[in-house]
């Protein structure tokens, strides 16, 4: 975790929650801020080895129809290898029927720094609180190929905030030590999901098996068949957030 990551989190923390006039909006949509809108002078400051203050940074999100203020949604920070933040169409209805929001990275792929990438997916949720109310015992984050390398990080040095995740076709374990915050990393919830045909399969389930005996046991393991290194179906899809939600 970079020492911008760690000042602007503790920023955040203090900020109060912007409301749109015009009311919230749902649907498929990009949005696009910049560090000084979004953060402010000092949480511009705090990032600016990352981002300049008038840099614009965008994410894909996908709001249910049916949110309502009043029933706060769950959030799915979605990191992906390359510069499309989106899911699958497919995903929509199961997103609606479980009042959860979808936000990714655009333009945040492989190519870019990790530490980039770690910090956008740090800031997504406050992106999201300037227009809705989320659920911050239902904020998830998740990744495909490399993009879930980098959400394995954060989901483990921030167990705190993202209270589980969901690795597609990619998964990465801490090594022989210990995160320091292990026993919270133990009450959170993770989803290992890979395809048959994935050059990835024997990582992902190496991966999933060293979790388990790190003393990490809340773990659901999905192999699909006939799948390479892509998104999975609705079904699938909605079997990894069941088992999340469980918690």
């Amino acid at each position: 975790m970079t020492r911008a990551a760690m000042v602007v989190i503790a920023f955040l923390a203090a900020m109060p929650t912007a409301w749109s006039d015009d009311g919230p909006r749902t649907g498929y949509f990009k949005k696009s801020i910049t560090p000084l809108e979004l953060l402010g002078e000092r949480g511009a400051e705090a990032v600016s080895a990352l981002f300049a203050a008038d840099e614009e940074l965008t994410w894909q999100l996908s709001v249910p129809q049916s949110y309502d203020p009043a029933k706060p949604a769950g959030v799915i920070v979605f990191i992906g290898p390359r510069n499309w933040g989106g899911g699958k169409k497919a995903w929509v209805p199961v997103l609606e029927e479980r009042n959860i929001i979808w936000i990714g990275l655009v333009g945040g792929g492989y190519k870019k720094p990790m530490n980039e990438r770690m910090l956008r997916a740090i800031l997504a949720p406050t992106v999201l609180l300037q227009d809705y109310k989320i659920d911050a015992d239902r904020l998830y984050v998740s990744g495909l190929s490399g993009g879930a390398h980098v959400a394995a990080i954060l989901a483990t040095t921030k167990p705190e905030t993202f209270k589980g995740a969901f690795f597609m076709g990619g998964a990465l374990f801490w090594g022989d030590k210990m995160p320091p915050k292990i026993e919270i990393v133990r009450q959170n919830r993770f989803v290992f999901l890979v395809g048959f045909l994935d050059k990835a399969k024997m990582t992902v389930q190496r991966v999933a098996a060293s979790y388990n005996a790190a003393g990490v046991v809340n773990t659901k393991l999905i192999m699909v068949p006939n799948l390479a290194q892509s998104m999975p179906g609705a079904s699938y899809f909605d079997e990894a957030l069941d088992y999340l939600d469980s918690r």
